[in-house]
């Protein structure tokens, strides 16, 4: 049976703050100052071994004595500030209500398999509707001249196809958070598709344009595996490898679903709040858990920290997408901040045949989330001098209020860019 992990917040962490740690769980703690390509987190966390984030006093520990834990917060004179039990985190697009449907209703197979066969070939739009998808003409992108150029932008996903022709001249970087699986190799095909949204340009086979900033310098990190799957550990580990390198803007397409009156987890909320310091602004997926219009659910995690933009989904006429989460635990956090398109949304797909297209459509808040990260690296490349949280206030500022729709549900409105 695989041990539990768990994530705990410290108060401080100097060398003594660090030693009565180790010194009271029994454990070592590894700083991740000195995990590298040969020497893992997931390799080094066991029942001895843990890691401490230095970019964010978080630690990581396997299997901890609970009752300890739970002492130690209530104890003033002991480092440790909060702990909570690791949880999964999800790929947040619009065919994994199909998988689950899948386990749930066997009976049901022959109709979601001719479902699922709809959604995968779908047909693209034709050449003749506009000269960039519809998402990018919905957010002003036809009236942007800046294309990111010299901005970091990370992707925390389920990796990256690097031999899509599309990216064939970039110089990509990245890093498996994933044990056994390799980050510039997506078989599940959702990392591909939102970083293409973020950071691609314009197609081979017809020149239209899907992707954002298009020169920005992009970086990608497997935190989801090739079944669409990750821990918090995972994220964690990318995200202090992402501000131990100094990235701008943090994409993160996946989540957690929370229940009703849930608060936001004081972990996310910490890390959060350390990017923002260290000039990294931090975007996730609001979460694909609603079945509107009967049923809103609330915002996931960790997109429900107010130190992290949730972005919720609409599709071409500006209604707000069945699935997409809304503001419904506000007064415990989670209220949406902006939304941006993710319905019908046409994007790079790994290249499974020579005779198959590169490019895709999916739906969901993973792929508004893109949208976001990318006009944000734009504002970053028009506005050199603001900080990662007045880029945020900018984002909110110029976002469009659509007529009819709550706050609740797109936050500030509909991402804009603003010449």
């Amino acid at each position: 049976m695989e041990s539990k992990k768990y994530v705990v917040l410290l108060q401080d962490q100097n060398s003594s703050a660090v030693k009565k740690v180790e010194r009271e769980f029994k454990v070592s703690l590894t700083s991740s100052e000195n995990l590298s390509s040969t020497n893992k987190s997931y390799d080094i966390i066991d029942a001895d071994n843990g890691v401490l984030y230095k970019n964010l006093g978080v630690a990581v520990m396997d299997e901890p004595d609970v009752e300890q834990l739970e002492a130690a917060v209530n104890n003033d004179r002991s480092p440790i500030l909060y702990y909570e039990e690791e949880r999964e985190f999800f790929a947040v697009n619009e065919m994994d209500l199909i998988n689950n449907v899948k386990l749930k209703a066997a009976e049901l197979s022959s109709l979601i398999s001719e479902l699922e066969s709809f959604l995968n070939n779908k047909p693209l739009p034709q050449k003749s509707l506009t000269e960039m998808e519809w998402g990018l003409k919905a957010i002003g992108i036809d009236l942007a001249q800046f294309t990111g150029k010299g901005i970091d932008l990370c992707v925390l996903d389920t990796g990256f196809d690097l031999s899509h022709p599309d990216f064939s001249a970039r110089n990509i970087e990245g890093k498996s958070f994933i044990p056994d699986e390799v980050w510039d190799r997506d078989p599940y095909g959702h990392g591909t598709h939102c970083a293409g949204t973020a950071a691609g340009n314009v197609r081979q086979d017809s020149g239209k344009r899907y992707g954002i900033a298009g020169d920005c310098n992009l970086k990608i990190g497997k935190v989801l595996s090739n079944k669409g799957k990750g821990t918090t550990s995972g994220i964690i580990d990318a995200i202090d490898w992402a501000l131990e390198h100094k990235f701008r803007i943090i994409s993160m397409s996946l989540a957690s679903p929370v229940k009703i009156n849930e608060k936001p987890s004081p972990i996310f909320e910490a890390v959060g709040r350390k990017a923002l310091a260290s000039n990294c602004l931090l975007i996730a997926a609001a979460g694909n858990d609603s079945k509107r219009p009967a049923v809103p659910l609330p915002v996931g995690a960790p997109a429900n920290c107010s130190s992290i933009m949730a972005v919720a989904a609409i599709d071409s006429q500006m209604r707000v997408a069945a699935f997409s989460n809304g503001g419904i635990n506000s007064a415990n956090g989670g209220n949406v901040n902006v939304c941006a398109p993710g319905v019908d949304i046409l994007s790079a797909r790994p290249v499974k045949a020579p005779d198959n297209l590169p490019y895709t459509m999916m739906n969901g808040t993973s792929m508004a989330t893109p949208h976001v990260a990318g006009l944000a690296a734009l504002y970053m490349e028009k506005f050199p001098d603001l900080t990662a949280d007045k880029i945020w206030e900018l984002l909110e500022n110029t976002a469009k209020p659509i007529q009819n729709l709550k706050y609740r549900d797109i936050g500030s409105g509909l991402i804009q860019f603003v010449p």
